[in-house]
């Protein structure tokens, strides 16, 4: 991560790994000196993170400099994925009870109109893009639910990875003893001199202090301006996600890990192509055999008298930079392969064709791929956030009458059932082919109007088939007083006697 020019007496074979050494020693004595220090392992978990975060913001070498090129497709495949799995609305709710799959419609109807009420007053569409993206860049999010202070409604905060310390007990990372966020203070308004504001979480109490250094000794940190709580909630809120599941690791994968290298010797190529270009673009006249004093340089200028045995010339481009093009045509095309985003859905020109949205979904099945992992892990994780969601209503909000409703009809409900998110998936679809298939398994009796309602994400589903009913009803009236009107009365019979 340098500018060229640098360390030129370095093999040319190991320039671009001496870079990435260098700039990652950067990195880190940064780490060391604004966010942690004395904790090996913390260092190069937070100087990954950092890395990520600086290719993601465009910052492909070590130097700022705005000459040098870089095409950031790690940002625009991250994106992508995102957006293709929120699509316009984010997501919708589904009550799964782990008995049976039948859930009573009235109760689901109440269990989403509780949680879909906290996650609107919290932007849900911007929330759950900033913590796909947090954890899409470093492989790892922490997602913090907190009561507000009027008492109502839960904020749901997304944590900086790079600010975030979990700590367990013995080392076992199924059981969390306490959580920190340390967050760094800018020096130009800090006149204490003070580097962190730290919190930290334990099942007892909530501590927070400010500290001088960079310390992650805890027994050792001096604590400035000291203030502890009783937690109230009786157990740490943190939610932890992880991007890609990775089993052998408490932490998860990052979208970045195995492209990141392959953007950058891409952006470097690219570089040398364009030097090579730059430098031919301006042609240079070589003389010989003759003075070039007196002779007028440019374009449509003629010169003449030169003597015979002068030779004028431009110098050209004499080198074939073709395996260079291929080469990163190549480059491009694996990050493509290796990303599960097809060419096609950054932009690349298509013919216009009426191809089904099955035969699209078929096409673009690797970009689906990934989404369904995504998925799976933050639909975990929004499920887990959704059930702290009631945890801290029944502490701080517990005569809420949709939770007396719920519990009302069942003392177990948030025991024996998971109220999940149902991704809205940007994917273009056959509205006509999807009715009929739904039209096919209702006559089956394979699907209520219920089920295929919530299959196409349709929100407060028992609310919508009350009005149906309610439509249909009018509807039957004003036909049966239309038909009255439209019948003419037959005229009355006198009865006279014979």
């Amino acid at each position: 991560m340098a500018q060229y020019g640098d360390n030129e007496g370095i093999d040319p074979n190991r320039r671009f790994l001496h870079y990435i050494e260098e700039g990652t020693r950067e990195l880190r004595a940064f780490v060391e000196s604004n966010l942690i220090r004395g904790d090996v392992r913390e260092i190069d978990r937070i100087t990954k993170y950092s890395l990520y975060w600086k290719f993601y913001e465009g910052f492909h070498y070590r130097d700022y400099n705005e000459t040098m090129l870089s095409f950031n497709y790690v940002r625009a495949f991250i994106d992508k994925i995102n957006q293709f799995l929120l699509g316009d609305s984010g997501f919708t709710f589904k009550v799964t009870s782990y008995y049976n799959d039948m859930i009573d419609d009235d109760i689901e109807k109440t269990a989403e109109e509780l949680l879909l009420y906290h996650w609107r007053k919290n932007n849900l569409v911007r929330t759950m893009y900033e913590i796909l993206q947090m954890g899409s860049i470093t492989g790892d999010c922490w997602v913090i639910p907190t009561c507000n202070e009027d008492k109502n409604f839960v904020q749901i905060n997304v944590l900086d990875s790079r600010q975030s310390y979990p700590e367990f007990n013995n080392g076992d990372t199924t059981d969390l003893k306490s959580f920190m966020v340390r967050q760094p203070l800018d020096s130009n308004y800090n006149k204490n001199k003070l580097k962190l504001k730290v919190w930290r979480w334990t099942p007892e109490k909530i501590e927070e202090w400010y500290q001088e250094d960079t310390s992650a000794d805890f027994d050792k940190i001096v604590k400035k301006q000291a203030t502890e709580q009783k937690n109230p909630l009786g157990f740490i809120p943190i939610v932890h996600i992880k991007n890609k599941p990775n089993s052998a690791s408490y932490y998860g994968k990052s979208d970045m890990n195995d492209i990141l290298k392959i953007n950058k010797v891409f952006n470097e190529m690219n570089q040398e192509l364009k030097s090579i270009i730059d430098y031919y673009v301006m042609p240079t006249t070589i003389v010989t055999g003759a003075s070039t004093k007196g002779l007028k340089k440019g374009v449509g200028k003629v010169w003449s008298g030169l003597p015979p045995e002068a030779n004028v010339f431009n110098l050209g481009l004499d080198v074939d930079i073709s395996s260079l093009v291929e080469y990163t045509k190549f480059l491009k095309t694996s990050m493509h392969e290796i990303s599960d985003v097809p060419e096609n859905v950054l932009g690349k020109t298509q013919a216009i064709s009426g191809t089904s949205a099955a035969a699209l979904k078929l096409t673009y099945q690797p970009l689906v791929q990934q989404a369904d992992i995504k998925g799976l892990t933050y639909g975990e994780g929004v499920t887990e956030l959704n059930a702290m969601i009631v945890d801290i209503l029944r502490a701080y909000d517990p005569k809420n009458k949709r939770l007396l409703l719920l519990l009302q009809n069942d003392e177990n409900f948030f025991t024996d059932t998971r109220i999940e998110p149902v991704f809205a998936y940007g994917f273009p679809t056959d509205v006509m082919i999807e009715l009929q298939e739904a039209q096919i398994k209702m006559q089956l009796g394979l699907a209520s109007k219920a089920q295929i309602m919530n299959e196409m994400g349709v929100n407060n589903v028992p609310d919508v088939l009350a009005k149906i009913k309610e439509e249909k009803l009018e509807d039957a009236e004003l036909q049966a007083q239309i038909q009255q009107i439209q019948t003419p009365v037959p005229p009355a019979v006198e009865n006279t006697p014979k």
